[in-house]
């Protein structure tokens, strides 16, 4: 058996997920996050899933990981205290930021504080021009004396960001040998390695946070590394990255904050492998956990990506308000909407769900675990759509009467029944998600009626017919172990990593050989990582872009560029870039200079294909799948409904069956509304559509 495993660490729950990628067999299981130490959760969690799988860890070829620590350690502010070394004069920059404000009329708005405090940020004498010339050396004695203050400071990380590194680090390389000689041990983070492109607040913001995280990171996976060594594990340990690839954890650990959404992009990659399976590349990958619910547009195959990213906002869901990140991620929408959301009421008296969450500790009020709260769980178990003694398969056990005493405040605020207060819930959390989504999606420059829903989560398959008849989406996708997307996400990803280097230019003047230089050292980066991996030069794949804009345009669109830069035809470019100007903005300013910002490479090699696992042809009547009915509230009939209720595990290829009705398996429960039928194919994806003439599909 060729073995992998991969584990994601969420906000309120752990998914594994285990692979045979010879036989395309799949085992899910699904634990509680330890939130004080999530790696004492997840190992635990390992050997029960491992065990109960009759399996030891020597039989793992791969262990694959996603984590939450990294977003978790930058919001809850836990991370390390980080001295800055920067260009003289240039030390305020974290708290100057971008001098653009995200809610201009707000006069009392707030930025999160930075992560490094003034006292400990220091400016060093030394200088290089925009073009990458250097005007003045490093003044020796500005870094040791910065030294000397930030060892009796107690500093535990340093971050060195100085003025056009990104085109010259000869001087940030200097800083740092200085900084080594006199202090060996302590964690460095230089931004001409962790985020080489133009824009001084982003690179410095980058470096600050990877510096912030470094020595934490450090330790939590030496932890996991020793712990599973002792269990007897003698493969290779994978991190995902934001980006969407998977890395060696030797070859990730010096760069942490490329894992701040590594959860969210393994969810994304598993939407885009099973929609293929399911016949569609036009996809909404729509996954919803217990804390949030992240959406991800899926175009021609592969999730949509972006360049940057921003984490720990003031106003969690307001752009503009947090740190920003400046290296290559899967494009997500993050709402905060999961099973642990709160309803509560403003002051202007009206309904509200999230962002709160009650997490996984106290958790929904009937989980029993003390919370008395009414959350989004709390409603669809008041509904009827949770089975109480399935829960994870029967591993925990529901309370319908704790749900129904946390709703009785709000049901009593607005003089409401029990059930109209939850379905008030329910449908006021589904509204809230497609309204975030059809921005996201517009914003894309596409129209969300023209893709497919494949969703994801343990709360998703509850929430994906309601979410999606309000975008107008032509279909649902359920995939098979819904609840460990982000699991089986880890197992799909591409080994690959992903390379930036800004060098401005306008196409017309552009000097192909620096550029070619550019692309042939972060290649070779890129190959010593892979071979690090195992992979061979053969099956190694380049993927080349350039960030280019309109002269005099502040934001830039990713073009891609041909292997042989010698071959490009500049009017070829030209046309690939315009065409994807006027995708997104429906006009192109012609006769308008093109400028060229951020030359990027990923560098990829292919993993062992997995062999899906395709399900029996249904023999017998869809009946065999028949567990009994249930009472479950449908808003299309305005009263509970005896709804039967269905064992996904016996549901065969070609089976078919109409709503309402409901869908059991161990990490979700999929419900199937009035008016939509279902059919299951080859592969267990359930294949939602509306039967009235409105839905189409």
């Amino acid at each position: 058996m060729a073995l992998e495993l991969g584990f994601d660490i969420g906000g309120t729950f752990t998914d594994f997920a285990l692979l045979d990628r010879e036989s395309g067999q799949l085992e899910i299981y699904k634990a509680l996050t330890t939130p004080g130490q999530p790696e004492v959760g997840a190992l635990e969690g390992l050997s029960t899933f491992l065990q109960g799988c009759g399996l030891r860890h020597e039989a793992l070829l791969n262990i694959s990981h996603g984590t939450t620590l990294v977003a978790n350690t930058l919001i809850e502010r836990k991370g390390a205290l980080v001295g800055l070394l920067t260009t003289a004069g240039f030390r305020d920059i974290l708290e100057m930021r971008s001098e653009q404000r995200y809610a201009i009329y707000d006069l009392f708005l707030q930025y999160p504080p930075p992560l490094s405090p003034r006292y400990l940020r220091r400016g060093v004498r030394e200088r290089v021009d925009r073009d990458g010339k250097a005007l003045e050396t490093v003044c020796e004695g500005d870094v040791r004396r910065a030294i000397a203050d930030f060892k009796r400071e107690g500093v535990e990380a340093i971050a060195i960001a100085c003025l056009h590194s990104y085109r010259n680090p000869d001087n940030e390389r200097r800083i740092a040998e200085i900084v080594r000689a006199e202090w060996s041990d302590i964690p460095l983070s230089l931004s001409s390695e962790i985020a080489p492109e133009i824009r001084e607040y982003e690179r410095t913001s980058t470096t600050v946070a990877n510096a912030y995280t470094l020595p934490l990171m450090s330790r939590y996976l030496k932890t996991l590394d020793d712990q599973l060594a002792e269990s007897g594990f003698r493969g290779n340990f994978y991190l995902m990255l934001s980006s969407g690839s998977s890395a060696l954890a030797s070859a990730a650990r010096s760069q942490p904050i490329r894992l701040v959404e590594s959860g969210p992009a393994a969810g994304a990659l598993a939407a885009a492998y099973y929609g293929d399976l399911a016949g569609h590349q036009e996809l909404i990958s729509f996954d919803m956990g217990g804390t949030t619910a992240k959406v991800a547009l899926i175009h021609e195959g592969a999730p949509a990506a972006a360049s940057n990213l921003e984490v720990a906002r003031v106003h969690r869901f307001t752009k503009g308000s947090g740190y920003p990140l400046q290296f290559p991620t899967v494009d997500i929408l993050e709402s905060g909407a999961g099973g642990g959301s709160i309803a509560w009421v403003d002051s202007l008296g009206l309904l509200k769900v999230g962002p709160q969450s009650a997490g996984s500790d106290p958790g929904p009020a009937c989980y029993g675990f003390g919370g008395r709260l009414p959350t989004v769980t709390d409603a669809d178990l008041a509904l009827g759509y949770l089975n109480p003694d399935y829960f994870l398969g029967g591993a925990m056990t529901l309370d319908p009467s704790a749900a129904e005493r946390a709703l009785e405040p709000l049901a009593h605020t607005f003089n409401w029944s029990i059930v109209q207060t939850a379905q008030a819930i329910h449908q006021l959390v589904n509204e809230n998600m497609a309204a975030a989504a059809r921005i996201h999606i517009l914003e894309s420059g596409r129209d969300p009626r023209n893709y497919a829903m494949i969703c994801f989560g343990g709360a998703g398959p509850a929430h994906a017919a309601g979410v999606a008849r309000i975008l107008g989406a032509s279909k649902v996708i359920v995939a098979p172990g819904a609840g460990v997307a982000s699991a089986i996400g880890l197992l799909i990803a591409p080994i690959a990593f992903d390379y930036s280097r800004s060098y401005p230019t306008m196409l017309a003047s552009a000097d192909w050989r620096e550029v070619g230089d550019l692309f042939a050292e972060m290649e070779a980066q890129g190959r010593r990582m892979l071979r690090a991996a195992g992979i061979a030069e053969a099956d190694t794949v380049l993927k080349r872009s350039v960030d280019g804009r309109f002269q005099g345009q502040l934001h830039e669109i990713q073009a891609p560029l041909p292997a042989d830069l010698k071959g490009m035809r500049e009017d070829e470019f030209i046309s690939r870039f315009k065409s994807r100007y006027r995708e997104l903005y429906h006009y192109v300013p012609d006769h308008t200079p093109i400028e060229l910002l951020t030359w990027r490479v990923r560098v990829s090699g292919s993993r062992a294909p997995v062999k899906p696992a395709e399900l029996p042809q249904l023999s017998l009547d869809v009946e065999q799948a028949f567990k009994g009915r249930r009472r479950a509230y449908f808003s299309e009939r305005e009263d509970y409904v005896s709804t039967p209720v269905y064992d996904r595990y016996r549901l065969g290829a070609g089976a078919t069956f109409t709503g309402p009705a409901i869908v059991e398996e161990r990490e979700s429960t999929v419900v199937l509304p009035p008016r939509m039928r279902a059919r299951v194919d080859a592969f267990g994806n359930i294949h939602l559509m509306r039967t009235d003439a409105e839905g189409g599909g």
